[in-house]
Parts: C-alpha cells; sequence; structure tokens
C-alpha cells in the first residue's frame, strides 16, 4: 500500500536540535497474518490477535499483518481466518500473503504499520570492546545544527598499559573574530569549537564504556521507510572503532540500533566535569 504524503521528518542524536526533512511516499512491507511480527505464520498469530481484542493486550505492530483477511479492520474474523487456513484447509490471507513480505497491492484502507516486525532489517549484537581508537565526529547533512554546549567531537584511545586517554571538543557561541562553522543552523550567529584539556579516564568510567561497548546493538540495512521517503538530517554523527563505523542516521547501511547514539552521547557528556577549562 502506498500512501502519499508530505511531511517533515527528524534524526538527532540530541533531542533539542532542529531537523530538516523531505517528502514523499510511504511504503509498509508485511506478512498477511503474522500478527505478532515473528517472520511466520502460525497458531500465535490467532492467539495475538485475540489477546489484543478480548485481552487488554497490545495493539499488534502492524495492522495490516494482523488483518489477516485484508477486510480493512481487525477484528474477530482476522482471528479465525488464519486458524481455518491453518488448520482447516482455508484459503492463505491475501497478498502480499504469508510467506513473503510485501507491500498491501488490493485497494487502499485506514491501517498502516508502525513495526514491520520481521519484515524490516534484522538487529544485530557486536562487541567492539575490545578497541585502539575510537572517536565519534559530526558532519553536515542538509544542514548543520549540532547544538551549542555539546560535545561536537570525542576521541578515547587504549594505551599499551591498558590505560585509556579521552579528549573531548565542545561548541561554544562565538563572537566578533572568532572563526564560525560553516553553514550552521542553530541556537547562536556564531559556533566556535573549543578543544578540552584531555585526560586519562578512571577505572569506573572505563567499566562504564567497555560495558557499553561490549554489547552494541547494530543494523547493517537502512530503515525501510527510505525506500519510500527522502530523508535530509541536519548533520549527522559517525561513531568509530579503529576502522569500523556506524552512523545515526536512520538511512545508512550501517547505523546504531535504538537510543544507543544517545547512550553513547550521554556518556561522554558524563566525562567532561573534569575537562571544563
Amino acid at each position: 500500500m502506498l500512501k502519499k504524503l508530505f511531511l517533515v521528518i527528524c534524526v538527532v542524536v540530541f533531542p533539542t536540535i532542529p531537523c530538516l526533512g523531505g517528502f514523499g511516499g510511504m511504503c509498509n512491507s508485511f506478512r498477511r497474518g503474522d500478527s505478532n511480527g515473528d517472520g511466520i505464520v502460525d497458531l500465535s498469530d490467532g492467539i495475538s490477535t485475540l489477546t489484543f481484542l478480548f485481552a487488554g493486550a497490545s495493539r499488534p505492530g502492524c495492522d495490516d499483518a494482523a488483518d489477516a483477511d485484508d477486510s480493512g479492520s481487525v477484528d474477530l474474523s482476522d482471528a479465525v481466518y488464519t486458524f481455518q487456513y491453518l488448520f482447516l484447509g482455508g484459503e492463505p490471507p491475501p497478498a502480499p500473503g504469508p510467506w513473503d513480505c510485501g507491500e498491501d497491492t488490493r485497494p487502499p484502507d485506514d491501517l498502516n504499520c508502525q513495526d514491520v516486525g520481521a519484515c524490516g532489517p534484522q538487529l544485530e549484537s557486536r562487541d567492539y570492546s575490545d578497541f585502539d581508537r575510537f572517536r565519534l565526529t559530526f558532519s553536515p547533512g542538509l544542514g548543520f545544527c549540532p547544538s551549542i554546549g555539546n560535545i561536537f567531537e570525542a576521541t578515547i584511545t587504549q594505551r599499551a598499559n591498558g590505560t585509556y586517554r579521552v579528549e573531548l571538543s565542545i561548541l561554544r557561541e562565538g563572537g566578533p573574530g572568532d572563526k564560525c562553522l560553516f553553514d550552521f543552523i542553530g541556537n547562536a550567529d556564531c559556533a566556535t569549537i573549543e578543544e578540552l584539556a584531555p585526560r586519562d579516564m578512571s577505572d569506573e568510567e572505563v567499566a562504564e564504556m567497555l560495558a557499553i561497548f561490549s554489547n552494541l546493538e547494530i543494523y547493517l540495512e537502512a530503515h525501510e521507510i527510505c525506500q519510500c521517503i527522502a530523508i535530509d538530517p541536519c548533520r549527522i554523527g559517525t561513531f568509530t572503532w579503529d576502522t569500523t563505523s556506524f552512523s545515526d542516521f536512520i538511512c545508512s547501511n550501517r547505523r546504531l540500533a535504538g537510543s544507543l547514539d544517545q547512550d553513547i552521547a550521554l556518556f561522554l557528556e558524563s566525562l567532561r566535569n573534569d575537562l571544563e577549562p
């Protein structure tokens, strides 16, 4: 199902950063009948629909998928249709069907997908705690809008003796004579980079960092929405462990999952206390 719309989309690390966006069509890829989004149409899907309707369970992540009979609504008939297909030789759910991910090719309805479940990119977990050098940098998207007072660049280096050294820079509001960032869009007319004094990290800080870096949830595909909508962030964060990089941009095919970019950014912000000039 293709629904035309115009929208502005913000893709940010820090919630206060303004963003710019694009426009296009919104599409949803799903398996008809896969009410619980696990990638298989089976008994659990009919039960999932029933518990939503009559037992107060959470709404299905994709209403289109839960609409097994493609009637345009999620109701008791969908669970019945699923059970008839599975156990009584009934017809399979209509296009895109229960086997392959696809879009709704039948007449438009008011249903949509907030979560495409197993039809979306697969979540992976990686351990990058054994690194020599970590670096966070920001680069322009359509505009450039990092926030005044926040970390702009960060580098953490592991020495040969196993200790870690952190170097941070932040954005300050600039004044006459300062070198301002090019094409800056933000909460000041001029922003300038200020490097903070580097220092060694404490054992507690290192332990917190390694706990985050040892369980990085990542996607190796862009978000499915990017097949249908042009998205222009005002800036993109790049997180690099040695030679391996991931982005906070939703349309990157190497991106951090969930709020991991924010978790890392907040941890780096916590390292500023002893670095302020």
